[in-house]
């Protein structure tokens, strides 16, 4: 039932349904404009137009024949009076009109058609530019992709979402990850089903202030308002959501084909899309190729290609690789150059996929295997030049790096896992994404999606913390002795690290649950602490905090709250400065070269300076009483 109020909430907001009331009501006010008189068609005539009949010409009251030059007219044609100018791309000033075009079954309102070779069957709203275009060309009913199923994952078909222009995040994951009761499944089809038959139109439209310039051809495909449509190779079947605050950019040799674009996003230079889904804010540029995929809000695909699969929040692509059949709900990743995270046919039936974990980083030339599920592991880094094997990992901030072939009882195929290594010892990065995805994400993804202390981290962390716990101590594991290791193995000590790495995580975690419960409500700093983490606790969390060991005091508390925080920031600064310090051994101009980026290192002071404060608030109030 959740599924179907928030696919009724997204419809009743959908711009493409509002254009389409208002692509009804201007129909219907065709009352207000008149035929030709003798005069307007003899000076037409003189200015080079001509008409098959020049009675299906209907037009504005005081309509100025003047601003039609050397057009053609076919089919019934609805002209403004046209009047004022519009710019086209370099800042060139031109008066609203037609000229050079042949126009075929149209409604212009005060707009700019110029050296259009066929513009059939188009609303071409009013401030709009349509310059220099082979064809924009509509015929019979455009649905939209409204309702049609997409497959991601794997290419069997196996998976399927029904996807419409403006389909969310939320609407997605439910359809994948939450199967639905057979009427509740058909109740959303039958919605979307409704919505389509509402939507379809005959007409396609260019929005208020669009410009479309020197393109080839545009086919069955709704333009919105203020979309900069410049260079394009063509555009079929598509729906390009714009506004005037969040306008949608296509140019530059773009193939755009079956596909829905919503608002911000940009595609450019040789980019192409293919019966897929791109959400707001997202990029797929410099000959990248995205095809029968769903591309969450804020990612950046450039170069590499991206097929089957569904890519989360503010994932990124900016080198030659490869992504296919894969699921990425969580997103905030990133691909390496040369990554292939695509080996899905086994040569065997059904084909297979991948599912990785939030945050995950695919280093250059990461060969990964199908199937696998990383989805347990988020933030886990794949060291460069690695081919990794099917398996289902389940450790968080891990290390998966290149394994011994030399010790005895290891498989040679294995490679070796460092779990929490990323918390451990690449804070900086942690820390650094978090910052650009806050500015990324702002607005259409919310500040609380990337975190590493969402609720599903927390208990992958638990959990694993749980598993490394061992009744046998071995030099070496696998997972037969340690479930969720998948095929790599972990040293010993490197378990007895990774076990002090959760316990840190997972205490860092329960003392701020406690210090943001008593900034809340100061009066409650006097409780014990037993008391303060009984208050804490919820069905969410309460397998953590009642594992952690809290100090007994609240002042000892707040010592190793602090503690752990300035730990945290050291580990961050110095990761940055051995990247500084590595650097300048290497070139004698380092510096000069790299400017600190001073927008993080504020972002992380103040970031800091929060938590002091609110440490500082508790004091005060303690003191005070």
């Amino acid at each position: 039932m959740q599924r179907l109020l928030k696919l009724k909430k997204v419809l009743k907001n959908s711009v493409l349904a509002s254009s389409v009331e208002n692509f009804k009501t201007i129909r219907a006010s065709m009352s207000k404009y008149r035929p030709l008189t003798e005069a307007e068609i003899q000076i037409l005539e003189s200015n080079g137009n001509r008409s098959e009949s020049w009675a299906k010409v209907m037009v504005e009251n005081d309509f100025d024949p003047n601003r039609i030059i050397r057009s053609s007219f076919m089919g019934e044609v609805y002209l403004p009076r046209f009047f004022g100018t519009l710019l086209l791309p370099g800042d060139v000033s031109f008066p609203t009109g037609i000229y050079d075009s042949l126009v075929h079954n149209c409604l212009v309102e005060n707009a700019l058609v110029h050296k259009v070779a066929m513009l059939s069957n188009i609303l071409v709203r009013s401030s709009s530019v349509v310059q220099n275009v082979g064809s924009i060309v509509s015929s019979g009913k455009i649905s939209y992709m409204v309702g049609n199923a997409m497959h991601v994952g794997n290419e069997m078909g196996g998976r399927s979402v029904l996807v419409f222009p403006e389909i969310n995040t939320e609407l997605v994951d439910l359809q994948l990850f939450h199967k639905p009761e057979p009427d509740v499944a058909a109740a959303f089809a039958d919605q979307l089903k409704t919505y389509r038959e509402e939507t379809a139109l005959s007409f396609g439209i260019v929005g208020k202030g669009a410009v479309i310039c020197n393109t080839n051809i545009i086919r069955n495909s709704w333009i919105g308002a203020h979309a900069r449509i410049e260079g394009a190779e063509k555009i079929r079947n598509s729906v390009v959501l714009s506004s005037l605050e969040e306008p949608s950019h296509v140019y530059d040799s773009v193939i755009l084909e079956n596909s829905n674009v919503q608002m911000g996003v940009t595609i450019h230079t040789g980019a192409e899309v293919q019966g897929s889904v791109l959400m707001s804010r997202t990029t797929v540029a410099c000959k990248a190729i995205v095809k029968s995929s769903i591309i969450a809000p804020c990612c950046h695909i450039e170069e590499g290609e991206v097929n089957s699969s569904y890519m989360g929040p503010m994932t990124q692509m900016h080198h030659h690789s490869l992504l296919i059949a894969a699921l990425w709900p969580d997103g905030c990743g990133n691909l390496g150059y040369g990554a292939n995270v695509g080996s899905n046919h086994t040569g065997r039936m059904p084909d297979q996929e991948v599912m990785p974990g939030q945050g995950m980083f695919f280093g250059l030339g990461v060969n990964v295997k199908f199937p696998a599920n990383y989805r347990e592991s988020p933030f886990t880094l794949i060291a460069s030049g690695l081919t990794t094997l099917p398996q289902r990992l389940k450790f968080p901030f891990s290390l998966i790096k290149p394994g011994d072939p030399q010790l005895n009882g290891i498989a040679p195929r294995l490679n070796e896992i460092v779990p929490g290594w990323n918390y451990a010892n690449n804070a900086y990065a942690l820390d650094r994404n978090l910052y650009k995805y806050s500015i990324r994400g702002k607005g259409f993804v919310p500040a609380s999606f990337y975190t590493i202390f969402s609720h599903d981290t927390l208990h992958y962390v638990y959990d694993a913390y749980q598993r490394l716990q061992v009744t046998e101590v071995r030099d070496f594991y696998t997972k037969e002795h340690i479930a969720g290791l998948g095929e790599n193995f972990l040293r010993e000590r490197v378990r007895q690290k990774a076990i002090k790495i959760y316990r840190e995580y997972l205490e860092r975690y329960a003392l701020e649950q406690v210090i943001t419960l008593v900034v809340n409500d100061p009066n409650l700093q006097s409780q014990p602490v037993k008391e303060l983490r009984r208050l804490s606790t919820n069905d969410a969390n309460k397998d953590v905090m009642r594992t952690v060991v809290l100090p007994e005091t609240f002042d000892e508390l707040l010592k190793r709250y602090r503690q752990l925080e300035k730990d945290w920031f050291e580990r961050v600064t110095h990761g940055l400065d051995k990247d500084n310090d590595r650097g300048r051994k290497i070139f004698d101009d380092y510096d000069d070269a790299h400017p600190v980026d001073r927008g993080f290192t504020e972002w992380e002071k103040n970031r800091v300076e929060d938590k002091l404060r609110r440490l500082a608030s508790i004091v005060k109030t303690a003191k005070a009483e």
